[in-house]
């Protein structure tokens, strides 16, 4: 018995290994890691922690309770002023997703296994804005606060300080970037009840930006996470336990009576083979898709859970039986709402730097009130005055720039704010003429020559002495906070072609990931329009884009794991003021890892032989889905031999390699695996001499 547990553990870590190989910097939740520290602080707090997660096995019925409890809540936004200062719509979403998922509304519920179909349940827990602060002063339920704790770490000592009383709200801070101490990027956190004493400012909830709500920075692939952090503050533990990681072993309680016992996933098993999540004893099903999971594919509480949840908030313990009391219903203004509240001033802007005479497009971004008029004050600009919501000014002459703003409705007219040079406009010569080198070695920082742009805030380009090609520094994205689907961008200083005749581009980059299945994309965009338009001139993405074939989860380069990337750019011919922009899109697969770029430099013809040509280009694969049947696409630059095979998405080998010799040019070869492969998600490896490319195909009946 003793030597079939080993086999099957073993088995199971190697199944692990191949289809997730997760970093460790990639963000879920802290919530065991700062529940670990308060019981190292607190040992009796441990002990009677234990004899409560004991006594929950006996829960059996759904305890006498409200129709529906009803939870105030409040918002406090973080921001330095980027796109982490997300919109109120960005909030009402995330709270419209968060509702939605405790009251079992979310359509996907159709796609629960059906083992657990009937073992899900809502909540019966709804959550509702609060209209009125501590001080019963009128207040949307959504705080924007300037402050650098947008970048979370446990070393500011102003963490939690803008908590409303957490017997009365629950309180959730969205923020730029969450890192704990060791180095822990995390998606969120929150600590159980009982950890501090009532009312402490600690009982609240941290979640990023970029994981919540599905519009703005967020996206519905990553929306779940406050889900999963309000489990948590109402004493919902990890379905694979509080003392292990996801994805280790089968030794962890969730004590949840209706849960199975199950290692936890850090992605989704296909649904249709229950050999993927049965891994913890043979033939029972693990629950893969709850909330209280890593799945990315979550879809439900179960009925015990939803039990514990409502015991939870009749339960004294850090005040959770007050909550949805009427008498703090109205306290909170749940019940009886205020009226509208007057507005508070706040703006954004598409650039901070700028041409002379080319447009900044300046946003309302107020809060706490929807403004009905505007007033604006741009000194030095044309118009001098607004009353427009979102006006475009341009600036004739170079310099910096500030701006005075107000707003108001039918409540009231907010105090004016004024942002003090805000603007840089520099005038439309290019800073560089014809040819253009950027080594990265004599940059105070990235910012000092280039402009960074991102979508969530948490990730950006950076001078970096981890790698280079030549000299010491380099531009590099490292993992850390590189959160799923996000978008940065460096800009660089402008260049004039105007007697350059046949000008080119050509960059180092190296990258490599942690599995093959990885689709981040670098782009490199021109603009000739000081950024108002962009045009793509360079795009590799998967293993196209990856230089190495290392899969550790923080990739330094060797030399030779370089490559020179060159793009003609005829087009520009006698441009006279050209930006050209890097661009790294992340991907939603668990996992990030370094890029680096080096040696940009910008010339006259490229010589031949410098021109290194990808062999394989244009790989295409259709139709998506299909029913086995499939034809690949692709261009070669030379004769291969190309061989086609079909994995699994744990990496195991569906199909023995279809083998061809091809000419170059360009190429089609249609594969025939009907009768083949069950309805699921695949990935078809497209393998060479010399590279290795992987496309997703969908399998239906």
């Amino acid at each position: 018995m003793i030597s079939v547990y080993i086999m099957k553990h073993t088995y199971f870590l190697l199944l692990l290994t191949i289809c997730y190989n997760v970093s460790a910097q990639d963000q879920h939740c802290a919530t065991d890691i700062v529940m670990k520290k308060v019981y190292e602080k607190n040992p009796a707090l441990k002990s009677r922690k234990q004899q409560q997660n004991e006594a929950r096995r006996n829960l059996n019925q759904r305890p006498a309770a409200y129709a529906t409890y009803i939870i105030p809540i409040v918002f406090h936004v973080l921001h330095i002023g980027g796109p982490e200062n997300i919109s109120d719509a960005q909030v009402k979403d995330g709270l419209r997703i968060l509702n939605r998922d405790f009251a079992k509304q979310n359509p996907d519920t159709t796609e629960i296994i059906a083992v657990f179909k009937n073992l899900a349940d809502s909540a019966k827990i709804q959550f509702a804005l609060a209209t009125k602060d501590p001080l019963g002063n009128c207040t949307n339920g959504i705080v924007h606060h300037y402050d650098t704790d947008t970048d979370w770490d446990e070393n500011s000592a102003t963490l939690f300080s803008y908590t409303w009383n957490p017997t009365k709200y629950l309180n959730v801070y969205l923020v730029r970037t969450i890192t704990l101490n060791g180095g822990f990027g995390a998606a969120g956190y929150t600590y159980l009840p009982g950890s501090w004493p009532s009312g402490d400012n600690f009982d609240a909830v941290v979640v990023l930006n970029n994981y919540f709500g599905g519009i703005g920075t967020g996206s519905n692939f990553l929306s779940r996470v406050l889900t999963h952090e309000v489990g948590h503050w109402l004493d919902l533990n990890h379905v694979f336990g509080g003392s292990n990681s996801a994805g280790v072993d089968c030794t962890g309680d969730d004590f949840i009576n209706d849960t199975p016992p199950t290692p936890g996933y850090l992605n989704c098993p296909n649904a249709s083979l229950p050999s993927q999540y049965q891994l913890c004893t043979a033939g029972v099903s693990e629950n893969f898709q709850n909330y209280m999971d890593y799945s990315y594919c979550v879809r439900m509480f179960t009925k015990n859970q939803a039990t514990h949840m409502q015991q939870t908030l009749q339960s004294s313990i850090s005040g959770r039986n007050n909550l949805g009391t009427n008498a703090n219903l109205l306290v909170t203004g749940v019940l009886n709402p205020t009226a509208p509240c007057a507005p508070v001033a706040d703006f954004k802007y598409t650039k901070s730097k700028t041409c002379a005479g080319t447009a900044v497009v300046f946003t309302d971004v107020s809060w706490n009130g929807t403004p009905t008029s505007y007033n604006w004050t741009f000194t030095g600009g044309t118009p001098a005055t607004s009353t427009s919501s979102a006006p475009a000014v341009t600036y004739a002459n170079p310099g910096l720039y500030s701006v005075w703003y107000s707003t108001s409705n039918s409540a009231g007219t907010s105090v004016g704010i004024t942002k003090s040079n805000i603007i840089t406009v520099t005038n439309n010569t290019a800073q560089y003429n014809s040819f253009w080198t950027e080594g990265f070695e004599n940059l105070p920082s990235l910012n000092a020559d280039w402009t960074i742009v991102t979508s969530s805030g948490s990730a950006k380009w950076e001078q970096s002495a981890s790698a280079s090609y030549n000299g010491v520094y380099s531009a590099q994205i490292a993992p850390a906070n590189n959160t799923r689907k996000t978008v940065t961008a460096m800009i660089s200083p402008a260049v004039s072609m105007v007697t350059n005749p046949s000008p080119s581009l050509s960059f180092k980059v190296a990258t490599a990931e942690v599995t093959t299945n990885h689709v981040n994309t670098l782009k490199v965009y021109s603009s000739s329009d000081c950024g108002q338009t962009w045009n793509v001139v360079y795009a590799k993405s998967g293993q196209a884009l990856v230089t190495s074939n290392s899969n550790g989860s923080n990739f330094i380069p060797q030399k030779s794991e370089w490559r020179t990337e060159i793009v003609n750019l005829q087009q520009l011919t006698s441009a006279s003021y050209v930006n050209f922009k890097f661009e790294y899109t992340r991907d939603t697969i668990p996992g990030a890892n370094n890029i680096f770029i080096d040696d940009i430099n910008l010339g006259g013809p490229v010589g031949i032989n410098e021109n290194t040509v990808e062999p394989l280009q244009n790989l295409a694969v259709y139709p998506v889905p299909s029913k086995g049947k499939i034809t690949v696409s692709f261009f070669l630059s030379t004769s291969q031999r190309v061989k086609f095979s079909v994995c699994d998405i744990s990496g195991r080998k569906l199909e023995e390699a279809f083998e061809y010799q091809f000419e170059a040019g360009s190429q089609a070869q249609t594969l025939n695996l009907e009768q083949k492969l069950p309805e699921g998600i695949y990935f078809l490896k497209v393998e060479m001499d010399k590279g290795l490319h992987v496309r997703k195909i969908i399998v239906t009946q």
